[in-house]
């Protein structure tokens, strides 16, 4: 909608391929003569953009808001004589990989080589045995260095909350009780706060006006009779009220009111328009499932997390860049299906070269550290590019009278997509690699089912379901009309 005024309204006039007639005048050319594309539209038009370009930072931020900081157990006040890393020592053990446990301590305090340290009630056999270990029994100290508070270091920060006892940060949230996530959820942290830009993404929208056709067909005709009045003034355009008055806007949304409008169902109840759905739904799915996959796996890569966001940022404007050259050259389909196969091959070459302390118990050498963030740029990249290019393709693929619905639909599924997204990284528990795999498989089976699609590249867009269903019969008596891109 651009200007209060559907996108629909611009190059056709009747939702169902007819025309709308406004005092023996087309509704195209009512348009005309209030400025199709003026200050008004390029107004609401800004209106409309400053929070699309806000909000997906609030799509990645639980990157920021549910790290799990460096961690481990609560430990007594070490003695003056000791230092911070021998007393972590006395009392944590070490992983397979020889790291200090994030989870566990000893049970007694352990015996230290050229130290008078002694575990307290312990004998020498005890302290020359198998030592054992227990969780976190008084919670666990967080590192603030990166982050000052997160959802996990306010929920894991004491061992309960509300009379229960989460286990450790590392094993995820849904091993906390649900009285812990509810008193964090109603006392909540300072810090964790909206910035403040989130709260004025409804004030912009607020002052775009509502679409004249829409205000139409629900008999709110007044508000329309204003709209395109202010629309008018606004382009330098003057109409007056006798040129646009609302006896011909009523006649206009009684005709409007009695044709039936288009739903969801029309999209699955033609072949052709079937296909396309169920296509562009697998699509949509595997598009937003492999970006926010790619976006929120930042393990491994040897940078903190603000300088791959960073990176993860930077190379989205050449991947819009490159999607702006191809579309325009190899076309929207093989577009649409080379990005989604850029995007699983590099989730698949990032396997070959793990940084992962499950694969590599040493540390990885530099060399690997740096072609795994490499790839993981490039795999954004990728995801990136096949999320533009779908807007447009799934646009041009619907006909005009159910645009708007099919789009809908297939961005419906796409979220449900970017919702699972987070939840795949959780098969790390059956196998380190499962995560990478599935988001690589999806992307695969989404760029292959991107070739069933029919190419809309310097086709006409078509306005009715029988453009889409008898484009067959047109094309065998006429050739489509060519358009430029």
């Amino acid at each position: 909608m651009v200007g209060g005024l559907s996108c629909a309204d611009y190059y056709i006039g009747s939702p169902h391929g007819g025309q709308l007639f406004v005092g023996g005048m087309g509704f195209e050319e009512l348009l005309d003569q209030v400025g199709g594309f003026g200050p008004f539209q390029l107004r609401n038009v800004a209106l409309l953009a400053l929070p699309r370009i806000l909000l997906p930072m609030n799509f990645l931020l639980p990157i920021f808001l549910a790290a799990v900081p460096a961690h481990h157990c609560v430990l007594p006040g070490a003695p003056a004589n000791f230092s911070q890393d021998m007393w972590l020592e006395a009392h944590l053990p070490r992983e397979s990989d020889g790291t200090l446990s994030s989870c566990f301590r000893f049970t007694y305090t352990q015996a230290l080589p050229n130290t008078t340290l002694r575990g307290e009630g312990q004998s020498r056999g005890e302290l020359q045995g198998e030592p054992s270990t227990v969780p976190c029994p008084q919670g666990w100290e967080y590192d603030h260095s990166e982050f000052s508070s997160t959802i996990a270091t306010e929920v894991w920060a004491a061992p309960s909350a509300a009379g229960g006892l989460c286990e450790c940060p590392g094993d995820g949230p849904g091993n906390c009780s649900l009285s812990q996530l509810h008193h964090v959820r109603h006392h909540p942290h300072p810090h964790w706060h909206s910035p403040g830009w989130l709260h004025h993404h409804r004030d912009a929208t607020g002052w775009v006006p509502e679409s004249a056709r829409w205000l139409l067909t629900q008999g709110r005709v007044e508000e329309a009779h204003r709209y395109l009045l202010c629309c008018a003034r606004l382009n330098g355009r003057p109409v007056g009220e006798d040129s646009l008055s609302l006896e011909a806007l009523r006649k206009v949304a009684a005709a409007e009111r009695v044709v039936r409008r288009p739903s969801y169902l029309d999209l699955l109840r033609t072949p052709r328009l079937r296909h396309i759905s169920l296509c562009c739904m697998m699509v949509w799915f595997g598009v937003n499932f492999s970006y926010y996959g790619l976006s929120l796996d930042i393990s491994g890569l040897g940078l903190n997390m603000y300088q791959t966001q960073l990176l993860f940022g930077a190379v989205e404007l050449p991947a819009k860049l490159l999607v702006y050259l191809s579309v325009r050259h190899a076309g929207r389909r093989l577009t649409q299906a080379e990005m989604l196969l850029g995007a699983a091959l590099t989730l698949g070459f990032r396997l070959l070269v793990p940084t992962d302390s499950a694969f590599c118990p040493e540390p990885s050498p530099p060399e690997k550290v740096y072609w795994s963030t490499a790839l993981a740029v490039t795999g954004k990249g990728f995801s990136e590019a096949a999320f533009t290019t779908v807007y447009l393709f799934t646009s041009e693929l619907y006909p005009t009278v159910l645009r708007q619905t099919g789009m809908g639909l297939t961005a419906l599924v796409g979220r449900l997509g970017g919702s699972l997204a987070p939840l795949a990284t959780l098969l790390d528990g059956v196998w380190l690699s499962l995560p990478k795999l599935t988001y690589g498989g999806i992307a695969l089976l989404a760029a292959c089912t991107a070739l069933l699609l029919p190419e809309t590249r310097k086709a006409q867009l078509p306005e009715t379901i029988q453009d889409v269903e008898g484009k067959s019969l047109q094309e065998e008596q006429m050739p489509m009309k060519q358009v430029h891109d």
